[in-house]
């Protein structure tokens, strides 16, 4: 005879499904050891949740968790410079020409603007570079920041939930 040993919330003492990860109660992930006290707000619906709670009970929006490893922060990095790319690439450019369009992946076009950009800054000496060096720079942060709204749109395109 098997027996069913019933589970309970750590947090809230609410009885829980053999099977359940989270409690439907407090919205705890209960296969976790960390419950703690604290309470927080919901990211959504901005009800009074636990801290530790991963779906808000109220709403149901799962809560996005602090990295707990390198792992977790270096995917929280990606997607963060993937949401936000056409910034980060025309930055990455205006800093230095050519770096924004290897952040979008051009990586001959990128190669080529770190290359040109001290070369027309050289041409200084006889005159032209003083149209051709901001010319190289301006360009640069231009492409990057239009090539990454492209990749931006792309990337929020696929990560979009498919629509019923």
């Amino acid at each position: 005879m098997a027996t069913v040993e019933t589970r309970y919330c750590r947090s809230c003492g609410t009885e829980l499904a053999t099977e359940a990860e989270v409690c439907v109660e407090c919205g705890v992930n209960v296969r976790t050891d960390d419950v703690g006290t604290p309470t927080a707000y919901c990211r959504d619906c901005g009800e009074e949740i636990k801290a530790a709670a991963e779906i808000c009970p109220h709403c149901g929006v799962r809560q996005r968790r602090a990295p707990t490893t390198s792992s977790d922060l270096v995917s929280d990095v990606e997607r963060a410079v993937k949401e936000n790319r056409a910034l980060v690439a025309a930055v990455a450019s205006f800093l230095w020409p050519g770096v924004g369009q290897l952040v979008n992946g051009e990586v001959v076009k990128g190669l080529v603007l770190l290359v040109l950009f001290p070369v027309a800054a050289f041409t200084i000496v006889f005159g032209i570079g003083f149209v051709l060096a901001p010319a190289v720079w301006l360009y640069a942060v231009y492409d990057a920041y239009t090539t990454g709204e492209r990749l931006q749109e792309e990337y929020r395109a696929r990560e979009a939930p498919p629509q019923a």
